[in-house]
């Protein structure tokens, strides 16, 4: 097989070395594209009870033992983050143990809501392209 290389405004033969390097390269794997969602979409995934759940247990009751207190202060921070966001990425680490804790408090539907939040395919509408 030849293949023609340009190099310096020169176009030349590759040598086997180039050859067998373009071939490799060209057997990676493609990176996967990012999984950045817009904020409404991520928001979107989560049912209207849950939302309203995630919303009641961010509330800091002054009278409440330092552990719920605590709790509802992780909420809190989850929430700020994701207003603060410009897009949601559901690979980043902080994001999967913000909705994986959700689930773990009872904040969520049913067991695997937080899998299925942050794993199920991206649609178009969905997609940051920002």
């Amino acid at each position: 097989m030849t293949m023609i290389i340009h190099d310096n405004g020169v176009d030349r033969d590759a040598t086997p070395e180039e050859i067998a390097e373009a071939e490799a390269r060209a057997n990676e794997p493609q990176p996967l594209a990012p999984r950045h969602m817009t904020v409404l979409a991520f928001r979107n995934r989560f049912t209207k009870t849950e939302k309203v759940r995630v919303e009641l247990a961010a509330l800091d009751d002054p009278a409440a033992g330092q552990a719920l207190r605590e709790r509802a202060a992780v909420v809190r921070v989850g929430q700020a983050d994701l207003a603060a966001a410009t897009y949601v990425d559901v690979d980043r680490i902080d994001t999967r143990e913000d909705v994986q804790a959700f689930e773990a408090m009872g904040l969520l539907d049913a067991p695997g809501r937080a899998l299925a939040i942050l794993d199920d395919e991206i649609q178009p509408h969905e997609r940051y392209y920002g």
